[in-house]
């Protein structure tokens, strides 16, 4: 474990890591840490089983001891010792393209992308503190909002909901394209030499323009995933991405590491310019990015199809480019009504970016005079 993870450090992982997983066992919204919140037994088991995956716990012996504890800063305290014994953080993918798959960042590949992006901040350097308004047990979360200012020895702030701090001069926001959506539309100004850093999805020029108009020092953006990490960087959305320093072109869809001989395949299809320049083409499989999400509509459908009542269903992106939803067209098995109630019943749990905003509903899915889907 890189010796500028603190124990701090690890229980503002903690909360974010516990609020998501408990507010998805629950089904109900993230709680407050400011009040411990009351866990039954189950949710503990669960809770620890969640904690002990993400922080690899597993490879020191240790994890039997968080169900021997009950508070937090006992968690925090159990994690901070045993890192040191660890190969690295398990993050999971959203679950939004499919079942939910882990994978391993290992703490030689962190610590190379850290020095890889405090490379790339040399322009807008010195950075006095990261705000970060995003959720920290992710890897773009966790990289920007615990990792880079542990490594550069600054505060970090972290925003829980939209109550974002007063922000001061040479300070660095972190979030993700809707938050720099609302801010463009919402601010009008921002402080000397306040940066800004965007991942997730890709940020539309006229927001990244305006920001910049507005007074923002710089908005990079970031092109990666929860597979890869960090890959590449640019300033300007016009520009093609560049590669950080820690990563090599392999061939025109895959990339290396500069301390592995094993190619890592790109999830888009790609165009280089050079060596260390490319564009983003579009995404290999179906996926759509719903605020700043990927989603799969074929992955909604089937999850749809799943539900009593339902016979078959497609769902399609509706709305414009630059902010596309779902919408589905469902063949009930039974009354169109009692279909309606099961569908609402369901989705309001699901992530709001799988959530169809319109169903219509009809004996059979609309095709065209050779039998193919159409739209409706």
């Amino acid at each position: 474990m890189p010796q500028w993870l603190s124990e701090a450090d690890c229980k503002a992982v903690l909360q974010s890591l516990l609020s998501a997983e408990l507010a998805a066992y629950r089904g109900t919204p993230a709680p407050d840490w400011q009040s411990s919140p009351s866990i039954d037994s189950l949710e503990r088991l669960h809770l620890a089983a969640c904690v002990n995956e993400y922080f690899r716990l597993y490879e020191t012996g240790v994890e039997d001891r968080l169900l021997m504890t009950q508070h937090i800063d006992d968690w925090a305290a159990i994690v901070a010792q045993a890192l040191d014994d660890t190969s690295g953080l398990t993050f999971r993918t959203s679950g939004s393209t499919g079942a939910p798959s882990a994978h391993l960042n290992r703490w030689e590949d962190i610590a190379a992308e850290v020095q890889a992006l405090i490379r790339r901040l040399a322009p807008v350097m010195p950075i006095n503190r990261v705000i970060g308004w995003l959720p920290l047990h992710h890897l773009y979360g966790f990289m920007w909002g615990v990792a880079l200012p542990a490594r550069l020895n600054i505060p970090r702030v972290s925003v829980a909901g939209a109550a974002m701090p007063a922000l001061a001069p040479s300070d660095m926001l972190v979030t993700v394209p809707p938050c720099w959506d609302y801010l463009a539309s919402t601010r009008r100004e921002w402080p000397e030499n306040v940066t800004g850093v965007s991942s997730s999805a890709p940020l539309s020029a006229a927001t990244s323009n305006t920001l910049v108009e507005q007074g923002l020092a710089g908005l990079l953006d970031i092109y990666g995933s929860t597979e890869t990490g960090g890959v590449a960087t640019r300033w300007r959305a016009s520009e093609p991405y560049q590669l950080l320093t820690h990563w090599q072109r392999h061939d025109t869809q895959h990339l290396q590491r500069d301390n592995s001989d094993h190619p890592v395949p790109l999830l888009d299809a790609t165009q280089w310019v050079d060596d260390t320049h490319f564009t983003v083409k579009g995404r290999l499989d179906d996926v759509v990015i719903i605020g700043g999400v990927n989603v799969s509509p074929q992955h909604v459908a089937r999850n749809l199809c799943a539900l009593t009542g339902v016979a078959d269903c497609s769902v399609r992106v509706t709305g414009s480019a630059a902010s596309p939803r779902l919408k589905a067209f469902v063949v009930p098995t039974q009354d169109e009504h009692e279909t309606a109630s099961t569908i609402a019943q369901a989705t309001a749990h699901w992530p709001a970016a799988e959530r169809p905003v319109s169903i219509t509903y009809g004996a059979s899915l609309p095709t065209n005079a050779m039998g193919k889907l159409t739209d409706w």
